[in-house]
């Protein structure tokens, strides 16, 4: 089986809930904005009464409201779900063309490489819908209240730079965009070795969540515990290249753990 056709058989099964999260995710932001821009230029009209002239709008004040941020957040709970359900879709569908495939244990490293490349162009297709909501918005943010003559202050870049979360998500450079997309990479390959721990014990013990849990624990708190040792050691080019070997690292390990119960001990 080739590896292309499964993702674009993972790609076409997760469209329709994807459209609709994205869907979702810019009405809910545009939805805001509108409610924000007459919010606040009713606000301003009543300070402008009262004679009050320093009242400056920025960017920041939009991107930093309640519904912006739970958006965002509604959007990344929804990734980190269906990286568990893309695994539990099929071993829940019996029967299917999938299930087959699983059951040949040549085959399931397959099924892993296009499962984890369909959550990772998830990812990132979030990321570019995202910038270009946010870019549009900031268009219609500063045009509406230059119309209305309210002044606004500070450059997109800027309110990216001030918001931590948008940060994360569009980092200056070029290297820190891979680091973190590294990091996400790996909180996807941690959900799907969780996966595959808990469908391999489930049958031995019922406890099986509880201790899939418990060694990806260990996995992660022993580099942790090292790193944090180390942290006031090292120069910041040796912490940096400190990091990087860490997430290699933990890349291979899960990938090895993953691949290790997905073919020797799961039962399907």
């Amino acid at each position: 089986m080739n590896v292309l056709k499964l993702i674009g058989w993972e790609v076409e099964r997760v469209t329709k809930p994807y459209l609709i999260l994205i869907s979702l995710l810019v009405v809910t932001q545009f939805a805001w904005l509108g409610y924000f821009l007459w919010s606040e230029t009713a606000l301003y009209e009543e300070i402008r009464r009262t004679g009050t002239p320093d009242y400056v709008l920025t960017f920041g004040n939009y991107i930093g409201g309640t519904p912006f941020i739970l958006s965002i957040g509604f959007a990344v709970a929804a990734m980190l779900l269906y990286s568990f359900w893309i695994w539990y879709r099929d071993f829940q569908g019996r029967g299917t063309f999938m299930m087959r495939l699983l059951l040949i244990p040549q085959q399931r490293m397959l099924v892993f490489v296009a499962k984890l490349a369909t959550m990772t162009l998830m990812v990132l297709g979030l990321l570019s819908v995202q910038w270009i909501a946010l870019k549009l918005q900031y268009i219609s943010f500063t045009e509406w209240f230059d119309s209305q003559m309210i002044p606004v202050r500070g450059t997109f870049e800027h309110a990216i730079r001030s918001d931590g979360t948008l940060y994360v998500m569009y980092p200056a450079s070029l290297v820190n965009f891979l680091i973190h997309q590294m990091l996400v990479v790996l909180v996807i390959l941690f959900i799907f070795t969780f996966v595959l721990m808990e469908r391999s014990l489930w049958q031995r013990t019922l406890w099986a969540p509880i201790l899939a849990m418990l060694m990806l624990g260990m996995l992660i708190v022993v580099p942790v515990t090292v790193f944090f040792f180390l942290e006031n050691r090292l120069f910041m080019d040796e912490m940096v290249f400190v990091v990087i070997l860490g997430l290699i690292g933990w890349v291979s390990a899960t990938i090895w753990i993953g691949r290790r119960y997905l073919t020797k001990k799961l039962s399907v």
